[in-house]
């Protein structure tokens, strides 16, 4: 089985269909005007899911086993409640960065 790996130049989201938290991190990313690429999971897992979940803890570097599964430039983010954090964090520091006297 061989599943394309996250793109380095932009947001990588594995997702499956009838996922909410997919659909909420597609509608999050859009909101953010981010650019990212989708890799439809589903003919995956029917295919052999084991196969498909050892290819992404290969990725990933450890057993992850829920959807979405967000990378941003080829670095494992998580799923859904991390990409929100990990975008809070991007904008706290945009703020701070804003806020400074230079």
């Amino acid at each position: 089985m061989k599943i394309p790996k996250p793109l380095d130049n932009r947001i990588t989201i594995y997702s499956k269909s009838g996922c909410t938290y997919c659909d909420s991190v597609k509608k999050l990313l859009i909101e953010q005007k981010v650019l990212f690429t989708i890799i439809n999971c589903d003919e995956y897992l029917v295919k052999d899911k084991p196969k498909f979940l050892q290819c992404i803890y290969l990725l990933v570097g450890k057993e992850y086993n829920t959807f979405p599964m967000v990378f941003s430039n080829g670095t494992f983010i998580g799923g859904f409640t991390d990409t929100e954090k990990y975008f809070q964090k991007i904008a706290e520091k945009q703020l701070n960065f804003n806020d400074s006297n230079f």
